[in-house]
């Protein structure tokens, strides 16, 4: 009997074992719930053995003072048994926690290498973006360059079209204003002639009357007054043109400024050489030489002889000549078109010294004549006019035959 118990709790043992060993076995192809639940049951049935075994009949005769140590060898053989499921327990439970850090850096792996394949795919495909962006950034710098550089061409064209067109109209009208001044250097020569032979015959008929001695006298009082009252408007109108000149430099007009400088400069050359002739009212043919012209302003016809002509056509001649100047120097100065307020305009007493003719006379047809010159030179014309090879400006015989009218008798 007591060789029957030990064969049965030996098997018993062994089975245990057998089991425990190969748990582990199926436990790699079983999830952990199952091999758990496995190991709930061999431990149950290895509990019913060792109560089997405890509580089988015994058919042996040994004493009752043997059967507590048989117990106790059991109970150290069962203890034993649990202490070795217990380790194989924990052993295997390491194993899963191994196995699972293992699952979960596998995991961790995969997912760093899926995140690193998104990251490179995301970088291919933002690199690509960029390189098609480049590409038509330069198809588009391209095609603007192509179509800046054609408005380019056809802007060089349209100017070259337009200086050639330029380049037509100047010559044409360097031809027409040859055509106009030769014209006009005809007729100012045939005026010329005619005026020779006008002054011959006014010789001959002075030489058969003169004017009376008392006409001839009036005429030489008139004349002192007109000197005297000239040569005091002359000392006013110097502050003026100081105020002027200073008013030039405040206003930046450099060709303005140039051109009153020079107009008081020569105006004063003029004054001067005049007044240092040795004149003699005496000697002077004005004052008996009787009306050979007559001229009308507004309503009123005027008679005047040869020379007081001569400086009304004088006025005219450097009328327009400065008002050439002046339109020009305001062009040139960028400056508005503005005639009435130019200090010659104003002025016009330029090549008048007080003789001959009354200074308001003198005045009205320099004015109309610059007013004519500064048109030609603030707009780069000879409509009234046409320059000269002394490098003068010279109004046209025929205007100043309008603005003057003037008739022989």
């Amino acid at each position: 009997m007591k060789t029957m118990h030990t064969s049965l709790s030996g098997r018993a043992i062994a089975l245990a074992l057998a089991i425990s060993l190969a748990g582990p076995v199926f436990a790699r192809d079983r999830g952990p719930e199952q091999q758990q639940e496995q190991k709930r049951e061999e431990h149950k049935r290895e509990e019913h053995k060792q109560s089997k075994a405890t509580h089988a009949p015994r058919h042996d005769a040994r004493p009752v003072q043997a059967q507590p140590q048989a117990r106790e060898a059991a109970q150290v053989r069962a203890a034993h048994q649990r202490e070795a499921i217990q380790r194989e327990q924990a052993r295997e439970q390491r194993t899963q926690a191994q196995q699972a850090r293992i699952r979960e850096q596998m995991r961790d792996r995969q997912e760093r290498a899926r995140e690193r394949q998104q990251d490179n795919r995301l970088e291919s495909s933002r690199l690509e973006s960029s390189r098609r962006e480049s590409i038509e950034r330069a198809r588009t710098e391209r095609q603007r360059e192509a179509a800046q550089h054609l408005a380019t061409q056809r802007n060089e064209e349209r100017r070259a079209a337009l200086r050639r067109n330029d380049d037509q109209r100047e010559r044409a009208t360097a031809r027409l204003a040859e055509e106009r001044r030769n014209q006009a250097r005809i007729a100012e020569r045939d005026a010329r002639r005619r005026e020779v032979l006008r002054d011959a015959r006014d010789d001959d008929a002075r030489r058969a009357a003169r004017l009376s001695e008392q006409e001839r006298q009036r005429r030489i009082a008139l004349q002192r007054k007109r000197v005297e009252q000239y040569r005091r408007e002359t000392e006013a109108r110097q502050a003026a043109e100081r105020a002027r000149l200073r008013n030039l430099q405040h206003e930046r007009r450099l060709r303005q400024y140039g051109y009153q400088q020079r107009y008081w400069q020569r105006q004063r050359e003029l004054r001067n050489r005049w007044y240092a002739r040795n004149y003699s009212y005496a000697n002077d043919p004005f004052y008996y030489t009787p009306a050979s012209y007559r001229y009308q302003r507004g309503s009123r016809w005027y008679s005047v002889n040869r020379y007081a002509a001569d400086l009304l056509q004088q006025a005219v001649r450097l009328g327009y000549d400065q008002g050439y100047r002046a339109g020009e120097a305001d062009r040139l100065d960028g400056w508005r078109y503005d005639y009435r307020n130019n200090f010659a305009y104003l002025d016009a007493n330029y090549g008048y010294y007080g003789y001959y003719v009354d200074q308001s006379e003198y005045n009205h047809y320099f004015r109309e004549a610059f007013r004519r010159g500064y048109e030609d030179g603030y707009g780069r014309g000879y409509r009234y006019g046409r320059y000269d090879d002394d490098g003068s400006y010279v109004i046209l015989a025929s205007v100043l035959q309008a603005i003057l009218n003037l008739r022989p008798y």
